[in-house]
């Protein structure tokens, strides 16, 4: 922000000789910044090309005089703010006071009062630099702001993303044990309050250990991917959720879905799963990649104990599942 002696100053005067004094004046009071017109035409002109913090105005001039001038600068919002000191060798108090109402800041006698002239010029300028301080402070404020709110936006995008990666498997971008846990707990709740039935599918895939020992790890982490990618496939509704419950296990709750629905869905996941035509030289059952699976349902007008005991009976299932022989899918329903 320049210093008061630093401002741009426009002397706008039709008379030559009344410019040069009135210019000798504010060069000898410390302004070196100083800019003469001739018309208000060319004043208008002047501070529409360059930055000008304060006008002194003649009000005697042909073409356009000082009033109308003064109209015009009032008219553009841009130089709304230029505060402008009226000088005329008329001293009417009707004049004065309309140029005060159209705008101007002040008012000036000619010939001048140095002491008067000195102080009226420095009062508006230090009034402009206080305007411009303001203008500035807020507009700094609002890229401050805007740069607070990009960061914020920045920071919830980061925090989103890292919470939706705590809540992913790492090897097969499904959901984790730990938003299984979540999510199961909340439909729960949500199946109890609404008297609805909630299904969980439990399923792994056959031989898998024998899997890893004859194709190797990385063999075996691929196909735990593709396995869940099949599954994803195989649930239509959004609120259906797949995890990954534990190295070669996955489930699968299954909102407002009775135990036909269920066993449907997991008959597809099963039928998929097998189409992927995994090769399993090491299975005892088929020679490709293929699951069993267990479910359990709330049914929702018996009184049941816990969503573990939804869990512990889809275990049951896929248990019973495998010793029939794999490869099938079992169904358990509470029954009380």
């Amino acid at each position: 922000m320049p210093e008061p002696s630093e401002s741009n100053l426009l002397i706008v005067d039709d008379d030559q000789m009344n410019r040069e004094i009135l210019y000798r004046h504010l060069k000898n009071l410390g302004y070196t910044n100083i800019t003469l017109a001739e018309s208000g035409l060319t004043a208008l002109e002047i501070v529409a090309s360059q930055p000008i913090d304060l006008i002194l105005l003649d009000m005697m001039m042909p073409v356009m005089n000082g009033l109308e001038m003064l109209t015009h600068l009032k008219k553009n919002d841009q130089w709304l703010v230029i505060p402008v000191i009226i000088i005329s060798a008329l001293d009417d108090k009707e004049m004065i006071m309309d140029c005060i109402q159209k705008g101007a800041e002040d008012y000036l006698s000619k010939p001048y009062d140095r002491v008067l002239l000195k102080a009226r010029v420095s009062a508006c300028l230090d009034k402009k630099i206080l305007h411009d301080r303001a203008v500035l402070n807020k507009q700094k404020l609002e890229i401050a702001y805007e740069e607070l709110a990009i960061s914020y936006h920045e920071l919830e995008v980061a925090k989103n993303e890292l919470e939706a990666l705590s809540y992913r498997d790492a090897l097969t971008g499904v959901a984790n044990r730990r938003h299984f846990d979540i999510v199961l707990q909340r439909e729960w709740i949500a199946a109890q309050r609404e008297k609805k039935y909630l299904s969980l599918i439990i399923f792994d895939i056959d031989y898998f250990k024998k899997y890893n020992d004859t194709y190797g790890h990385l063999a075996g982490d691929a196909c735990l991917s593709e396995v869940a990618i099949a599954a994803s496939q195989s649930l239509k509704r959004p609120r259906d959720t797949l995890a990954r419950y534990g190295g070669e296990e996955f489930a699968v709750i299954l909102p407002d879905t009775d135990p036909l629905g269920a066993a449907f869905c997991a008959e597809q996941i099963r039928h998929t799963i097998e189409n992927l035509k995994i090769i399993h030289s090491s299975s005892k059952i088929n020679p490709y990649i293929t699951v069993s699976i267990g479910i359990s349902t709330f049914t929702p007008h018996i009184q049941i104990f816990t969503s573990q005991q939804l869990i512990k009976e889809a275990d049951l299932a896929l248990y019973q599942a495998k010793r029939e022989g794999r490869n099938r899918v079992k169904v358990w329903s509470i029954n009380g």
